[in-house]
């Protein structure tokens, strides 16, 4: 009898246990108390996905300081003056990731701007030749749309005269971009190579001459950096077209331009 009721006890004691061991991995937390109501002196609450516009280099880096603590895929901020293009570009481990995620990896239809995962992002001696950023336009091709729908605005010869310049910055870095080429293209155009030999490089920099819209009084060549902006068109009713900015890296010493000049070209409309 006496070893049935110790049984009895062990038995007893190991369910107490058990039970007691369920009860803490299974418990919710008490829901939070209900949030003052902020006093009129408390910071505002950062929105989710906001998004910090930069008016110039010293602010262009504490928004980078800023969107690289919400998301370490931020590399860089890109700011087309004249148009609300004034935000970070992420880069992931291809081009496919950020097609349809936002700076904070949301799903969004329009995505962000997006490094190519094949370039270098860094200080300007560490830029790969041809630095290449994506974006998405809201397929009708408005100046006035989303994202890089605005890029259309430089088919206006008053705005291309008027931008002539391109800001593309690290943290390591303020860089300056001189556009040098503004034009559609088919695909089967290899201008999204990141770090062509020579002789592509040259050929790649004659082709986006040719194709340009306008004929810019810029030299560009195979000492040069360049960044390109590639997003898509519905011009040609289909998928296989582009519509493309390509501007040159300016040095670290030179003035960036004021104005554009160019020489319009009808006929590459």
């Amino acid at each position: 009898m006496k070893k049935v009721l110790v049984a009895f006890a062990v038995t007893l004691l190991v369910v107490m246990l058990a039970a007691g061991v369920y009860f803490v991995l299974t418990m919710e937390e008490e829901p939070a108390a209900a949030p003052a109501t902020p006093s009129s002196s408390a910071p505002p609450e950062t929105e989710l996905n906001v998004r910090r516009k930069a008016e110039n280099y010293a602010e262009m880096l504490d928004s980078l300081d800023y969107e690289i603590m919400q998301n370490r895929d931020t590399v860089a901020w890109l700011k087309v003056p004249g148009t609300e293009i004034n935000n970070s570009v992420l880069q992931s481990f291809d081009n496919a990731f950020y097609l349809r995620r936002n700076e904070r990896r949301q799903y969004d239809v329009y995505g962000c701007y997006f490094l190519d995962y094949e370039c270098t992002a860094g200080a300007r001696d560490e830029l790969s030749r041809n630095t290449i950023v994506y974006g998405h336009e809201d397929v009708t091709d408005d100046p006035d749309g989303r994202r890089f729908s605005q890029l259309y605005r430089f088919l206006d010869p008053a705005f291309a005269r008027a931008t002539p310049t391109i800001q593309f910055c690290t943290q390591q870095d303020p860089m300056e971009w001189q556009v040098f080429a503004v034009f559609y293209t088919n695909v089967s155009f290899e201008y999204i190579l990141a770090d062509p030999e020579d002789a592509v490089f040259e050929e790649m920099l004659a082709t986006a001459r040719q194709k340009s819209i306008y004929e810019y009084d810029v030299e560009v060549g195979l000492e040069d950096k360049i960044l390109t902006l590639s997003t898509c068109t519905v011009k040609y009713g289909d998928h296989d077209h582009r519509f493309v900015i390509m501007a040159k890296q300016l040095g670290e010493e030179e003035e960036a331009p004021v104005s554009a000049e160019f020489t319009e070209r009808d006929e590459n409309r």
